[in-house]
């Protein structure tokens, strides 16, 4: 009985490695992909609150506050009761991009203040004008290969 349970465990860990290398290859054919890596490079952290979307289901994210000063920052979400909430803090550095050779903004979750869940997660943005950023998704299961979820944007709130 137990190893019948461990081959169905492994088999269902296989099927999601598979489908997320799967997931990852079809971003690398996008229009977000070809933008993310034609953007330009910068040295410069954001600052300041964004908003941010992203494409599919309705999400309670609304977007990120950046302090460029002490290199964090933390997440915006709505409530049911129609307010806003900040969570799931990060830190923020500039470095190479896991899957593109080119210099990006990182935002790190790897943190004990954060859930274990969210700790594997590393977001990349790039800007692609003026206070307008696009971002990567991306979860790191497999030690030197994240996998890239899906793309954000975010907009500079003045």
């Amino acid at each position: 009985m137990l190893l019948l349970a461990l081959k169905i465990i492994a088999l269902v860990l296989v099927t999601v490695l598979v489908l997320l290398l799967v997931r990852t290859n079809q971003l690398l054919w996008t229009q977000d992909q070809t933008s993310f890596t034609h953007a330009l490079e910068t040295d410069t952290l954001p600052n300041g609150t964004y908003a941010g979307t992203v494409t599919g289901p309705k999400v309670s994210w609304l977007g990120k506050k950046f302090n460029a000063a002490t290199h964090s920052g933390i997440n915006l979400f709505s409530t049911a009761s129609g307010t806003f909430i900040e969570k799931y803090p990060f830190t923020l550095s500039i470095g190479p991009g896991v899957h593109d050779n080119r210099l990006v903004v990182q935002i790190e979750y790897n943190s004990l203040t954060n859930p274990l869940w969210l700790r594997p997660v590393l977001d990349e943005i790039v800007e692609v004008a003026p206070g307008e950023y696009l971002g990567k998704l991306q979860v790191r299961l497999i030690p030197g290969y994240p996998f890239t979820l899906t793309y954000f944007r975010l907009s500079k709130k003045l």
